[in-house]
């Protein structure tokens, strides 16, 4: 038979583990935790992206969306927090947690529940240190049938930062 002290032992090592563990928080293939993904440097990108998405619909309303770190077959993704999303709110834009995104038939196309309007869905799908301030991204964007998956380049100086497009990984927009 375990003496009490043993048990009580035992019990603390597992609940001290356990909340070890769920402290962690998501990471990406590279060991990052997805909640630096929330960075200046992201922001600065994301905003670049999104003044640089093409317009498929022209004239159509339209609904944003940010994911971070891979988006797994079987395993939800990532959303942004609220608190990274409200950054946006100066570009006068609907942006909506991908938590609350569906999808519509026939062709599985991401809506924005409230409004049943296409989402462009980006995607902060990797991010690396490459100097004290300088970041590689890969980056990936949706919007219905149309997709891209490409690197970025963002360096900052004094609190700003600058992104510049890299090399087109895949996709089927042709701008």
């Amino acid at each position: 038979m375990m003496p009490k002290t043993d048990m009580f032992y035992r019990l603390v090592f597992g609940i001290i583990f356990v909340a070890t563990l769920v402290g962690c928080g998501p990471m990406d293939r590279n060991g990052m935790t997805l909640d630096t993904y929330e960075s200046p440097s992201s922001e600065a990108l994301v905003r670049e992206i999104i003044h640089a998405l093409p317009d498929p619909n022209p004239g159509v309303v339209k609904s944003y969306s940010l994911a971070l770190g891979e988006i797994v077959l079987g395993r939800d993704y990532t959303p942004a927090s609220q608190p990274f999303l409200n950054r946006f709110s100066d570009l006068k834009l609907r942006l909506v947690s991908a938590t609350v995104l569906t999808t519509t038939a026939p062709d599985n196309i991401i809506v924005d529940p409230e409004l049943r309007v296409a989402v462009f869905l980006i995607q902060i799908r990797s991010m690396k240190q490459t100097g004290g301030d300088a970041w590689e991204y890969e980056i990936g964007w949706s919007y219905k049938k149309h997709f891209q998956r490409q690197t970025w380049k963002v360096t900052g100086t004094n609190g700003s930062y600058r992104a510049e497009p890299g090399a087109v990984l895949e996709g089927n927009w042709k701008s």
